[in-house]
């Protein structure tokens, strides 16, 4: 008997030895040629930079602040996201002492090279007793 197998969405896979060497071609001048290549971290930060910037900026206004502070305290992922914008979200809600406390999760770059993760806590008191 002779069996047929049919093999599809294989890709070859190559390893690197253990004593794999830089090669020196592309070299000028002391520079490599990834040097010459736009980093992706690099303009993920800047983008990060502007964008909480941005954020907290709008987070001077009283109205938005109440909402923010309200939107912890009541563990409200729906009004919190509304005010983060379109590359940061909710990851989780905890408490911290006497803090009520969000994780917020920002992502940023072309391909997604720059991920920052930042809390936010304000004291516990009343969810609905803000401003």
């Amino acid at each position: 008997m002779s069996a047929k197998l049919k093999v599809s969405n294989v890709k070859a896979v190559r390893t690197r030895s253990r004593n794999a060497r830089v090669s020196n071609e592309g070299m000028r001048s002391g520079r490599s040629q990834c040097c010459n290549r736009r980093d992706g971290a690099v303009e993920g930060i800047q983008e990060a930079g502007q964008d909480l910037s941005n954020l907290f900026c709008h987070l001077r206004s009283p109205e938005n602040a109440a909402k923010l502070v309200r939107g912890i305290r009541c563990r409200n992922r729906k009004l919190v996201n509304s005010l983060l914008g379109d590359n940061c979200e909710v990851v989780c809600f905890f408490h911290q002492g006497r803090y009520a406390c969000v994780r917020i999760a920002c992502v940023f770059g072309e391909c997604c090279d720059v991920r920052i993760t930042f809390d936010i806590c304000v004291s516990m008191g009343n969810c609905n007793n803000v401003f």
